[in-house]
């Protein structure tokens, strides 16, 4: 990230670090390094001040060194080491660098014949992302924001195209803190309330990309740091892998859900759309289900068993008693998941179990006059579904990109958005964007080096360049 920021322009130095022991630190989630207007600042801005204005002025979005000196002041409350955050790359504010045990290996000068005459060069544009005439930069200029994409799809796993994410960072999910505990009670019914512009959501992003802080009470602000600074001083973890289980379910339900919305969607024959999805949600609930022939059970209790048995058969051993408030939490949200997961997935099965298999006990004929209708509420049901629970492809391409190019999601500021009047994550607030506008830029999508030269991040064409940062009525 830095190398993207700063390697092609005046004396850059770049120091090369190593760590000696585990570093304890405070992950704030999402793109927390996003210096935007729009949300991505929100928890800093709670734990910090105590609150999040609606409408924040140009220092609370860009007053870095402010917010890192208090940052480090909540880092020496909790006696531990310092804060990691994300934007295109993940980055490490240490506190206390003697404390840390960080050692510095060695450090590059980069500087190359001609920064610092083309730096102070007023002819040349105010790029240092460009070669010369395009901007003041290096020779590297130019592949400094590409490369810098190219680390940040390490981030979502395998350059997008599925495997590991960044793992350097492991969480400690037994002392999680999150603003959706619904002990918050300032927050009841606000989180989906504060979208701006034309914010429409796209590609699972779902209703969590408006979700807010603003409205959030100082009570509940010092609520969610005391409860921060409880868990880090009072750590009591029970064992249980948190992170596999909600992996696991994803693995379920997932790709045949996707696949169920695909189904649903298509022009396929009534019937062919209707065996599919029986198919489908068969083979998530197979493991729990009786038929009434075997069982000797009536439809109801076979319903009501298999619901029971799908929502609870990951929790159902673990003792609420031996977990920390964090982990009753998950707990509560993983049952609350499988709760509407597993019962929407019943009630396609008995829909197009009837027209199938019919071992329920139920049958019927398809009428032409109204299976489409039908057909069009299991739709809206399976949409509904996963855009209340996020889980679409977001962080993945739809095809395997070639060896030159990358799977590039919006990713601040390194963003490909080509055409749009101003680029990165603003262009989302701008209401002359239309839905299929969004909908092209919140889809992952294959970019080799010509189209991101054209159209992304800090060093696109002139004539498709935006500002780093908005305008403000201050500036």
């Amino acid at each position: 990230m830095s190398l993207g920021i700063f390697g092609a322009t005046g004396s850059s130095v770049i120091h090369t670090l190593a760590t000696t022991r585990p570093l304890h630190v405070i992950y704030f989630d999402g793109q927390s390094a996003t210096l935007t207007e729009t949300g991505t600042l929100d928890s800093q801005m709670a734990i910090l001040g105590g609150d999040v204005p609606p409408i924040p002025t140009y220092n609370h979005i860009y007053d870095e060194n402010q917010r890192a000196l208090g940052l480090c002041a909540l880092v020496d409350e909790l006696g531990i080491d310092g804060v990691v955050r994300m934007n295109a790359g993940f980055e490490i504010l240490l506190c206390n660098w003697p404390q840390s045990g960080v050692e510095h290996l060695f450090a590059s000068n980069l500087t190359l014949p001609g920064n610092q005459e083309r730096a102070q060069d007023k002819s040349l544009p105010n790029d240092p992302n460009r070669q010369p005439p395009l901007g003041f930069g290096n020779a590297f200029g130019e592949q400094g924001s590409f490369e810098w994409l190219r680390s940040a799809t390490w981030h979502y796993g395998n350059y997008g195209q599925g495997g590991p994410a960044f793992e350097h960072v492991k969480l400690d999910l037994c002392t999680m803190v999150s603003f959706y505990d619904p002990e918050l009670r300032s927050l009841d019914g606000l989180h989906y309330g504060r979208l701006v512009g034309n914010q429409t959501f796209q590609n699972g992003w779902g209703p969590r990309r408006g979700h807010r802080l603003v409205g959030i009470s100082h009570d509940d602000a010092k609520a969610v740091k005391s409860q921060l600074r409880e868990n880090i001083a009072r750590r009591k973890c029970s064992g249980v892998e948190w992170g596999a289980m909600a992996q696991n379910i994803i693995s379920q339900h997932k790709t045949r859900l996707l696949d169920m919305s695909k189904t649903l969607d298509s022009r396929q024959p009534a019937l062919s759309v209707i065996t599919r999805v029986h198919e489908l949600s068969h083979a998530i609930l197979y493991a729990y289900i009786e038929y009434p022939f075997a069982a000797e059970r009536n439809p109801n209790d076979v319903e009501a068993l298999t619901v029971s048995r799908c929502s609870t058969v990951y929790t159902s051993r673990v003792k609420p008693s031996a977990l920390s408030k964090s982990e009753l939490l998950l707990y509560r949200s993983i049952n609350a998941v499988l709760s509407r997961l597993c019962s929407a997935e019943w009630n396609l099965l008995k829909w197009s179990e009837k027209y199938t298999t019919q071992l329920l006990g139920e049958h019927e004929d398809i009428d032409p006059s109204q299976i489409m209708q039908q057909i069009d509420e299991k739709r809206q049901l399976v949409s509904s579904l996963l855009g209340w629970i996020g889980w679409d492809n977001w962080d993945q391409c739809e095809v395997r990109c070639l060896a030159d190019q990358l799977c590039a999601i919006p990713t601040w500021p390194v963003v490909y958005a080509p055409g749009f009047p101003q680029g990165g994550i603003y262009a989302v607030n701008n209401t002359r964007n239309s839905e299929q506008d969004l909908r092209e830029f919140w889809r992952p999508k294959c970019i080799n080096r010509t189209d991101f030269d054209r159209g992304g991040g800090r060093g696109r064409e002139p004539d498709y360049q935006f500002p780093d940062v908005p305008s403000y009525p201050e500036l």
